[in-house]
């Protein structure tokens, strides 16, 4: 829903500039006189955006900018349509928002946030960036080096031997001897944190096989429990950003209105 409402506010905003003067560029199309560029579609979309789309894309939102052409032409030769004043005030509003948004975004990209901005944010409100995440009960099997591993791994998986008869018998540490079980959970935050990640996209006994400390594991969850945890500044930091600029976007709000107050004649006859 979010991206059919992006496609049709650049649709409105390139129809807009269409219907008040011709751009010189190459035509895409045009309906009754009124033409679309290729450039226009092209500054539509921020950093290339429009080059990377498919060609299906591309052709599928040139097609919504001339059923809209053609609607909003239509519309134009109703009677009833066209004397409303109150839709012409809606759509002349719509208009300057549309104008008012491009400024202030315009403006707040010119807006640098420091990292040692965005890190003083994230250190007072580290308790905000809580997240849920589970710990896991881990059974592995330790090897020496990784051919002992995939020979052993590969027996497991053809059903030749179980899971913790293996661990049992050919685990190259001490608790290969009670079937591999690990004393502490692993958590993400822990010294364990890369099994974590590969542990983590796993379901219940599904095997991992990873490089761990000076040798190799097959390991697998059992069990979980709930926790939470603080999550990393590098995980969060664009999430910082957007909600700086946020922030910072009343005040610039404010500033550019008075800016616009300074350099405007207003007459209020209300």
């Amino acid at each position: 829903m979010k991206n059919i409402l992006i496609i049709v506010c650049v649709l409105v905003s390139l129809i807009v500039g269409c219907e008040q003067h011709h751009e010189p560029g190459t035509v895409v199309a045009t309906v009754n006189g009124v033409t679309l560029t290729l450039e226009e579609l092209r500054n539509g979309y921020a950093d290339g955006a429009w080059d990377r789309k498919p060609r299906e894309e591309q052709r599928a939102i040139i097609n919504q900018w001339v059923d809209l052409t053609l609607l909003s032409t239509y519309a134009k030769q109703n009677e009833v349509i066209r004397d409303d004043l109150g839709l012409k005030f809606k759509a002349k509003n719509a208009e300057k928002k549309l104008y008012s948004n491009a400024l202030i975004s315009n403006e707040l990209n010119k807006i640098h946030i420091s990292n040692e901005e965005l890190y003083n944010y994230y250190r007072l409100r580290q308790a905000d960036f809580i997240e849920p995440i589970r710990e896991f009960r881990v059974q592995r099997i330790f090897f020496r080096n990784e051919a002992d591993m995939n020979r052993i791994n590969g027996m497991i998986t053809d059903g030749r031997i179980n899971f913790t008869p293996a661990a049992e018998q050919f685990s190259e540490e001490g608790i290969g001897r009670n079937g591999g079980h690990m004393s502490t959970l692993v958590t993400k935050a822990g010294p364990d944190s890369l099994l974590w990640e590969a542990l983590n996209v796993m379901e219940r006994f599904h095997r991992v096989t990873v490089p761990y400390r000076n040798g190799w594991i097959i390991a697998r969850w059992q069990d979980y429990r709930m926790a939470t945890a603080s999550r990393s500044f590098f995980d969060v930091r664009e999430d910082i950003e957007k909600i700086l600029r946020n922030e910072k976007r009343s005040d610039l709000f404010n500033q550019l209105l008075r800016e616009a107050r300074m350099m405007s004649d207003i007459v209020l006859e209300f």
